[in-house]
């Protein structure tokens, strides 16, 4: 008959009580430190017990301090540079080691090793400045760029460089990707909206049941595309397309809900600044004749028509909850929607609005008790209201929100108090002259970006935000080469945490 588990732990602590009792003078205790590839080893935790039992217990370790003894040059020299190593960390080593160098400083064979082997040691891991014929060579005089690949510069000039000028990719895996997923659901999103104006629908009259057989049809459509074989390539990714399919439903549900309770109409969809597109490429003027060029894409772009004018609000399509961070803004870690919106605003000659995320989730509430169906419609709303920064104008914001009187509105980022007025310190929302400030600031922040990429600096210094612990380290592709360590050669680019009204001071002040 086979002895189970408890069995045998039974008879493993009775074989260890044998063993201990079984001294008749001393009784020794040792264990390893580290295994044969060096790392630590923790002792047993009958040694953790018996120290309990017996608190008086001391270790002693066997582990002596290293002497080396000068015998033969191989191994000598590999001293000497673990010697020199710790010369450059200050630390103080024998005289004789000086006198070692100066001997491999005189053997011909060994001079050059030695200074190889010092100019490692002063090795600082920071890449040099680009040639300025190389900089021509990879951008000519007009630097051809995208919001994004500027905010990736910002993020880690290094990490910018090996993307996009040098061109390196990681190595393709066989799995869908976010980047998969989010460009299915801006596709779905661009589709559905051209289906309802091709078939003379009104958007603001879609029922439920027509929104998810249309969200249907088009996502039917785009899996039967070759670039979307993956999606049903397996059992394991067909269930992700179904889950992805009850977000893309349940979001479009609430993106149309929004709509109708806003005066605001969808004027365009993914918009495009590309030559030949629906607007030109973003030149911004440099130095020295120089320009950069920037392409882009509006998922979405709104308008709503008033007595004093033309008003627009910018939306962006997030597969994950987003929210714009002046703080970043000022850092020009998030300046795509404030320089879509500068843009079209001078293009249409219309006038701010606001500039927003709209979250394509899947929600999960958490309640401790049950609740109706109403509540949790209201619930769900409340999840899939948009963030962002909105005109602070009560007319404006009411076009936004047709239904909003006072308290919280579910659709954008605005409160209104009991008198109808906006609740600064609960609302998000920008004055015509912060907008005005704001996109000023974003168009400096491009040149400066733009200037530094020209100079060819390319160094090892990615943002860190310590409100959040917030670092693009944590997902970049290229660490094995860079091997960043914030140290005396490496540091980060601290991303300040001011609240929104130092910020927005500091702004007006840059005029």
């Amino acid at each position: 008959m086979r002895s189970g588990s408890l069995e045998n732990l039974y008879e493993e602590n009775f074989n260890i009580y044998k063993t201990l009792t079984s001294a008749q003078e001393k009784l020794y205790f040792s264990y390893p430190s580290s295994n044969l590839e060096g790392a630590a080893l923790r002792p047993s935790t009958y040694l953790v017990k018996l120290k309990k039992i017996f608190t008086k217990l001391e270790e002693q370790s066997d582990l002596e301090q290293k002497e080396f003894q000068i015998l033969n040059e191989n191994s000598t020299f590999e001293e000497l540079i673990q010697m020199l190593r710790k010369e450059k960390e200050k630390e103080e080593i024998p005289e004789i080691w000086h006198s070692v160098e100066d001997y491999f400083n005189q053997k011909e064979e060994w001079q050059q090793k030695l200074e190889k082997a010092k100019e490692a040691l002063t090795y600082q891991n920071q890449p040099e400045t680009i040639h300025q014929d190389t900089i021509q060579k990879l951008y000519g005089n007009t630097l051809v760029t995208s919001i994004s690949q500027l905010e990736q510069y910002q993020s880690c000039p290094f990490s910018y460089y090996l993307t996009y000028a040098l061109k390196l990719k990681p190595n393709e895996e066989y799995k869908v990707k976010p980047i998969d997923t989010g460009t299915f659901m801006h596709e779905v999103i661009d589709t559905f909206f051209h289906k309802v104006r091709e078939r003379n629908l009104e958007i603001k009259e879609l029922e439920e049941e027509q929104i998810q057989n249309l969200v249907n049809e088009v996502i039917d459509e785009k899996l039967g595309l070759d670039e979307y074989y993956i999606f049903h390539s397996s059992d394991k990714f067909r269930m992700l397309t179904r889950k992805l399919k009850n977000v893309i439903k349940q979001s479009m549900k609430y993106l149309i809900e929004g709509l109708k309770h806003s005066d605001f109409e969808v004027w365009m969809t993914e918009l495009e600044f590309k030559k030949g597109k629906d607007y030109p490429p973003i030149t911004i003027p440099l130095e020295d004749g120089k320009k950069v060029e920037i392409t882009g894409k509006i998922d979405r772009l709104d308008i709503a028509k008033t007595e004093k004018g033309n008003y627009i609000r910018i939306i962006d399509y997030k597969s994950s909850v987003k929210n714009i961070d002046l703080n970043e803004v000022v850092a020009g870690l998030q300046i795509q929607l404030l320089t879509y919106l500068d843009e079209a605003c001078k293009i249409e000659e219309v006038l701010p609005a606001g500039v927003l995320y709209y979250n394509l989730i899947d929600p999960i509430l958490k309640q401790n008790q049950r609740i109706e169906k109403e509540q949790i419609e209201e619930e769900m709303k409340k999840k899939f209201k948009m963030n962002g920064l909105i005109l602070a104008d009560v007319n404006i914001i009411k076009k936004m929100d047709k239904t909003l009187e006072s308290g919280a509105s579910n659709i954008i980022p605005a409160y209104l108090d009991k008198e109808g007025n906006i609740s600064q310190s609960k609302s998000s929302s920008l004055t015509k002259e912060q907008f005005e400030d704001l996109r000023k600031h974003t168009n400096r922040i491009i040149k400066q970006i733009a200037q530094e990429m020209l100079s060819g600096n390319i160094r090892i210094e990615p943002y860190y935000k310590k409100k959040n612990q917030k670092t693009p380290c944590e997902y970049c592709n290229y660490q094995c080469i860079c091997q960043f360590k914030e140290e005396k050669t490496h540091s980060y680019r601290y991303i300040a945490n001011d609240k929104k009204e130092d910020i927005l001071a500091k702004i007006r002040e840059e005029k």
